[in-house]
């Protein structure tokens, strides 16, 4: 799919551009800290790299998106293209402040960010990011608040991808009869050390099929693939659709699914996104900042290590417990409570 919207004209004039991370977790989150705003009829554009624009194109989250054409463009072109569509706010949530610096020399009424960096200067409202404690969805929902007044609390949508998405889905379930109730397995995670072993998904996957219960491997490219590879030839059998869809696939396929058993990892969040219930794994990290935000997540974590968030991207402890001690049987108890 081309993102150039220079040629395609769809963004509306005097929106509200949000620009958000690169990372699928963060903008789930940003996403459903959104909807106070969104409820109020304010077109919303979703600014940030091609990649996640695939994923809210035409989605039920954004009234338009505008997509980097070429890694993150320069803070001048950035002005021209807030500029050209006369952008009447821009959300800055990535700790960058490069789109903040843009707003302000385009001159945009309203500008929100992190007072880290030089925010406090070019933004017309902004928070201390490290200064703010809670679930970052939270952190997110202060800032949103600090430059929109009078916004209510509201009943949160799912999030929904675009029709052509949900189509694909339709047909990938048919495909591989993924029909009525079925669980998603995600093997992926930003870093190896918040995956879980090989042999946890293994032992998970006997159990679920000792109860006949429908299931399908999913991920990205790359490390995710090779995982799933591994799993089929412990497991012949096994529905891999790692690597295969785009990330408006993927969610079209989590919003058609019972449960999604993930690590900390974006498919997580965009399960709590979809409002699909999520069993997420932590280790390294600190499900009471990042866990997926919804009340029907549940977070599976070994206690009583003493490296409980570390927020390493290794591990010098043998083993590595805090993700291989987690026992498949564990697992499939929070799904089996859920379905």
């Amino acid at each position: 799919m081309s993102l150039d919207r220079e040629s395609v004209g769809e963004i509306p004039k005097e929106a509200v551009w949000v620009r958000v991370p690169r990372f699928i977790g963060d903008s789930m989150m940003i996403h459903q800290a959104l909807e106070p705003l969104r409820a109020t009829g304010v077109p919303l554009v979703a600014w940030g790299s091609a990649h996640l624009m695939e994923l809210f194109e035409g989605s039920s989250g954004f009234n338009a998106v505008y997509g980097d054409p070429q890694g993150k463009p320069s803070a001048l072109e950035s002005v021209r293209i807030l500029r050209k569509h006369k952008a009447a706010a821009v959300i800055n949530l990535p700790r960058s402040t490069r789109a903040l610096l843009a707003a302000y020399l385009a001159r945009v009424p309203v500008r929100l960010g992190w007072r880290e960096a030089g925010g406090r200067i070019m933004a017309t409202a902004s928070l201390p990011f490290k200064g703010l404690t809670g679930h970052q969805v939270e952190r997110y929902h202060a800032l949103i608040h600090q430059g929109f007044q009078n916004l209510g609390d509201v009943i949160h949508r799912p999030f929904r991808p675009r029709p052509e998405a949900e189509a694909q889905a339709a047909e990938v379930c048919r495909e591989y009869n993924l029909e009525g109730h079925f669980v998603l397995l995600s093997l992926g995670a930003m870093s190896w050390n918040k995956r879980l072993g090989t042999a946890v998904w293994v032992d998970l996957i006997h159990r679920l099929q000792g109860e006949a219960i429908c299931f399908a491997l999913m991920g990205g490219s790359g490390e995710d693939e090779r995982q799933a590879h591994t799993i089929v030839e412990l497991v012949p059998g096994v529905v891999d659709l790692t690597g295969l869809y785009p990330l408006s696939t993927t969610a079209a396929l989590i919003a058609r699914s019972s449960v999604v058993v993930a690590n900390d990892s974006g498919i997580g969040h965009m399960a709590a996104a979809c409002q699909v219930p999520v069993v997420s794994i932590f280790g390294p990290t600190t499900p009471e900042v990042s866990a997926p935000y919804s009340q029907r997540t549940t977070v599976l974590q070994q206690k009583g290590l003493d490296c409980l968030g570390c927020h390493r991207f290794d591990c010098p402890v043998e083993g590595h417990p805090c993700m291989n001690a987690i026992k498949g049987e564990r697992i499939f108890k929070a799904v089996k409570a859920f379905l």
